[in-house]
């Protein structure tokens, strides 16, 4: 049990994780209210596990580790240059690289599909992976910021 107590008791993770279940939840509420179409498992199953969505939880739990990084070893300190290196590095690869790449995929697939239906070639369609928005990314960073900030204040 002496091996658990640490991680059970570390602030920094216990911000994080906190940071990531709220925008996760918020994400759950956000998808029922957008897309009622949908069956309620299937959009709780996709805003839990799929990418892409209002809010970023990578946004928010990154965030969150920054500035718990910076309110507990100081906001001078190498490990927060180094995670603050990170958030930029998640926020611009959700924003920049995987929404390309989802739209490129999405369209890949509208081709290869008319292709299919006129030529009867048999293909296999590209996965499409969702980014995010700068907004989602962004709620999602003031969510981790709020939560770490409420968390090292309050506490």
């Amino acid at each position: 049990m002496d091996f658990f107590k640490p991680i059970l008791s570390n602030s920094i993770l216990f911000c994080t994780l906190s940071s990531w279940l709220i925008a996760q939840f918020l994400k759950i509420i956000i998808e029922l209210l957008n897309k009622k179409k949908m069956k309620t498992k299937d959009l709780i199953f996709r805003a839990l596990f799929g990418t892409g969505g209002m809010p970023s939880s990578h946004s928010a739990a990154i965030s969150s580790v920054a500035v718990s990084i910076g309110m507990k070893e100081g906001f001078d300190s190498p490990l927060f240059a180094f995670a603050l290196l990170m958030v930029i590095i998640i926020i611009r690869d959700a924003t920049g690289v995987r929404l390309s790449a989802g739209k490129q995929a999405e369209a890949i697939n509208k081709i290869l599909t008319k292709i299919h239906l006129t030529d009867k070639m048999p293909y296999s369609k590209v996965k499409e992976v969702r980014g995010h928005t700068p907004l989602e990314t962004f709620v999602g960073a003031i969510i981790g910021i709020l939560v770490s900030l409420g968390m090292y204040l309050i506490a």
